[in-house]
């Protein structure tokens, strides 16, 4: 792979009083006219990620069930993404082949989620040795059986290592790798304004072409104005959502019913739909369904003390440069009474402006 990005244009001074790249919907619809990214879009494996939730567990429990299945699935997630590299890739004069190895890894950056995503990865990892990045990798190189039909796509006009090591994080930015390694990446500008929609019927004033405009095309301080504004948000989300009563109490539950459930889980279960998983552990999806509050929390969690990453977004206002942005993740043990007390119901006060 051997394409290197032109010069980034300069920004100007009106840069963010309007998003001259239309609506993300728009360069959505644009992908399918290269045939090959066509096909990527068209293969089992990817079809598959229409039916495997964005947020895993915490997509099945009451409170989020009213939102469109289309809005929470994986397959629309790396749509976007996809989507937001080919606006990257058009602004910063990226050649054709370029941005087509981008956009396809936007495409697969999230093709080994299993059923339930991230909500049972540690149980996987403990049990198999391997995880959604992991798996992957062996569809894009059709290790597994699953991915035969993508890798046969793959191989007539890119190149698989290179698409890994954008997915990984490990390509230069010369040719894009930033899109994907940046600590406000293409992934998470579309996860986390896709994520606010669970906390409120109205959208974020964010829009994800800015974001990415300010990312990743300007090179001016006004940036930093839209840049703060989503880090705030990302912490937000990941506070008042995933690693909330009801997101800790769904991921959990999913983890000690499959550990404890007599019926097989075999590593070809992982490359199945949630639809598949939904018929074979019934007891899993109904439980999940009857969660509307820290109140619903099966029996089963009674006596489990919960294991999870509280994140800390902060923003040091003195540096002007990838090290504004900080996370720090502090380990937390946490029993179903102790959050009982700390914790209320699964909307959250919805004090930061946005």
């Amino acid at each position: 792979m051997t394409s290197i990005a032109k010069t980034k244009p300069e920004a100007n001074s009106g840069l963010f009083g309007h998003c001259s790249g239309g609506q993300l919907a728009d360069w959505v619809a644009q992908l399918p006219a290269d045939p090959i990214v066509a096909d990527v879009i068209d293969s089992a494996p990817f079809r598959r990620l229409k039916r495997i939730s964005f947020l895993g567990a915490l997509d099945h429990v009451a409170p989020t069930r009213k939102l469109s299945r289309q809005l929470r699935s994986r397959a629309e997630h790396s749509l976007n993404v996809a989507a937001l590299a080919s606006f990257v890739s058009q602004h910063r004069g990226y050649d054709e082949d370029l941005r087509r190895h981008l956009v396809i890894a936007g495409l697969l950056h999230d093709i080994g989620h299993p059923p339930l995503s991230h909500s049972v990865e540690p149980y996987l990892k403990k049990r198999f040795g391997y995880g959604h990045h992991e798996m992957g990798e062996m569809l894009i190189t059709g290790r597994h059986k699953a991915g035969l039909s993508l890798k046969k796509t793959l191989i007539r006009a890119v190149d698989t290592g290179f698409i890994g090591d954008l997915i990984d994080g490990k390509a230069s930015a010369d040719v894009g790798g930033d899109l994907f390694s940046s600590a406000i990446n293409i992934d998470t500008i579309d996860g986390i304004i896709r994520s606010y929609r669970y906390l409120s019927d109205s959208p974020t004033t964010l829009d994800p072409l800015q974001v990415a405009m300010a990312s990743f095309l300007a090179d001016s301080n006004e940036r930093f104005a839209i840049l703060d504004k989503f880090w705030s948000l990302k912490g937000f989300i990941y506070n008042n959502l995933i690693t909330r009563d009801i997101g800790l109490i769904a991921d959990q539950y999913s983890q000690v019913y499959l550990a404890d459930t007599k019926q097989s889980l075999n590593e070809h279960d992982l490359f199945d739909s949630e639809q598949q998983w939904a018929r074979k552990y019934r007891k899993l999806f109904r439980g999940l369904s009857a969660i509307k509050t820290i109140a619903d929390a099966p029996d089963e969690l009674n006596n489990v003390t919960m294991e999870y990453k509280l994140r800390r977004y902060t923003i040091k206002r003195d540096r002007f440069d990838k090290q504004r942005y900080l996370c720090v993740k502090e380990p937390v043990k946490q029993t179903l009474s102790k959050m009982a007390k700390n914790l209320g119901g699964f909307k959250a006060q919805l004090s930061l402006s946005l």
